[in-house]
């Protein structure tokens, strides 16, 4: 870049790149004025100059100037690859790719130019020209690992995954057997897995459960280890190794609900929307008997049941699961249960076990045939409870009554505030809703979640502008549409627009909709 030049002249040719690369954009533009002093005709000066001023929103001098450096200077590859790069800026993919090829006309091997067109390749679905790019990058630079995994991908992607194994085992035969750094084995052992994880996409089980075996000793993440291999396990048939190496994960981490739901596949006990037979649930519950002995401190274990027990055993088990949430002052414990409620007679059961828990606690201080006192927070927790599964029931006057109850009982509680500002929304009572919400907010001003539930509550209200004030205590520097808007914050676009909609101002909440539309856009096209 900038042969052309005289030394001095080429030193501040790179001294444009560099400034461009750390985003000295000024520093670049004073750089390239003084070679265009010199040498008003330099092409290549003249296209930095114009990829530095687009990035600072020059866009028309930008082109004019990265056009004026090419005409001067067709034979130039930094010609080329500037323009591609502004069409790039621009979302103009495919004449960037074209761009891109101009320039390896010139420059066939350079490195950067075939990196950036790979990845508009990629960008735009052109698999194919994606593979043949990434193939030549490997054949240029063999000894870096990435454009090996980067040719393997490329095949994976044109799904031909078969030829990404054979391109990955290629790479492995390059490799000396020394032991690498840590880091290294790290990515090696990733490097693996995805092997085995090609293999088994492609349906070679025997010989991915086989390779596992033989790379254990080169695999870091032995977690992942085990997961993989009780997947290959279980496809092949082997279902007592499979139950045995699941109860191993198990003990690693006796919380996860797929290493559970793993076992009960081994086992045979699995079911579609939780139905099983008598045979199975009689089976359901002698397991998770034996685990939840195994492990007591399991919130899982005991969650779980509550899915497939039915009648008295539902009560004992979700009365056991329950208690010592309320003791604890657990809120989410409503919206851990809520999908039970799904389920024919069980939201029934659960409203006569807690009102029984809330009776007990009311007369006697603690829980039905306990000794022990509770504290005076589990009563809150449990009107809580009660307030919400009201209000799941539509039957929002006794909501009321129960959270106006806790309330009482204990007024610095947040949450109690949200779910009756939650109630009253549902009641249809937004205003109120919205009042109610602002005092939750009020009660810890340093709390984001509480902010935006109380701008949500506001905006469902109408009350823009009142929101619009809200939602700025939590953007930098008090600038509430851009920071909203550069955070894509499209729950709040949506909500004022459905605002504005309902008021009948049209043209704010188009702005507002296509704002969201813009934002969708941008993850479309993603990073590059």
């Amino acid at each position: 870049m900038g042969a052309s030049l005289p030394p001095k002249e080429a030193n501040l040719f790179k001294l444009i790149v560099k400034s461009y690369e750390t985003k000295q954009y000024k520093k670049g533009l004073k750089a390239a004025d003084t070679i265009l002093k010199k040498f008003p005709d330099h092409g290549e000066t003249l296209s930095m100059k114009g990829l530095t001023l687009n990035c600072m929103d020059r866009k028309s001098e930008a082109y004019e100037l990265v056009r004026l450096g090419l005409k001067n200077d067709l034979k130039s590859h930094v010609c080329w690859h500037v323009y591609g790069l502004l069409y790039r800026s621009d979302r103009e993919y495919r004449e960037a790719i074209k761009c891109y090829r101009n320039a390896l006309r010139i420059d066939p091997d350079n490195i950067e130019i075939l990196r950036d067109l790979s990845l508009l390749q990629a960008q735009m679905r052109d698999l194919a020209g994606f593979v043949e790019t990434r193939q030549q990058l490997l054949t240029l630079k063999p000894n870096h690992r990435m454009n090996w995994i980067g040719f393997a991908v490329s095949h994976h992607l044109n799904s031909n995954g078969a030829k990404a194994i054979d391109i990955l085992e290629a790479y492995e035969g390059t490799l000396e057997d020394d032991y690498p750094p840590f880091n290294e084995r790290c990515e090696h052992g990733e490097m693996l897995l995805y092997k085995i994880a090609l293999l088994e996409e492609c349906g070679f089980l025997e010989r991915a459960l086989e390779e596992l075996h033989k790379k254990e000793s080169k695999i870091i993440d032995k977690l992942a280890y085990k997961e993989q291999e009780v997947s290959l396990l279980v496809k092949l048939g082997h279902a007592e190794e499979g139950e045995n190496l699941y109860r191993v994960l198990l003990s690693m981490n006796p919380d996860n609900y797929r290493y559970y739901e793993g076992l009960q596949r081994c086992m045979g006990l699995n079911s579609e929307n939780c139905q099983y037979s008598s045979d199975q649930i009689v089976r359901l519950e002698a397991l998770y008997e034996s685990l939840s002995k195994q492990y007591s401190r399991s919130s899982a274990v005991k969650r779980i049941p509550l899915d497939f027990l039915s009648g008295e055993k539902f009560q004992a088990a979700a009365e056991n699961y329950i208690r010592p949430l309320l003791t604890k002052g657990i809120p989410s414990l409503f919206s851990d249960l809520s999908p039970l409620y799904d389920h024919p007679g069980k939201a029934d059961i659960l409203e006569t076990l807690i009102l029984e828990l809330e009776n007990s606690i009311k007369t006697t201080g603690g829980y039905p045939g306990r000794v022990d006192k509770e504290p005076p927070s589990t009563l809150v927790w449990t009107l809580f409870y009660l307030a919400q599964h009201y209000d799941r029931r539509g039957q929002y006057d006794i909501a009321l009554a129960k959270v106006d109850e806790a309330i009482e009982h204990t007024p610095t509680v947040i949450d109690l505030y949200s779910i009756k500002s939650r109630i009253l929304k549902h009641a249809g009572d937004l205003s109120a809703a919205a009042a109610l919400a602002d005092e939750a907010r009020c009660m810890d001003l340093a709390d984001r979640y509480i902010n935006s539930d109380c701008v949500k509550r506001m905006l469902q209200a109408d009350q823009v502008a009142m929101a619009e004030k809200t939602a700025v205590l939590f953007t930098k520097d008090g600038e509430q549409h851009n920071n909203l808007h550069d955070m894509q914050c499209m729950w709040y676009e949506l909500a004022s627009g459905e605002s504005y909609l309902r008021q009948g101002d049209l043209g704010r909440a188009l702005k507002k909709f296509l704002a969201v539309e813009k934002h969708y856009a941008d993850i479309t096209e993603g990073p590059i």
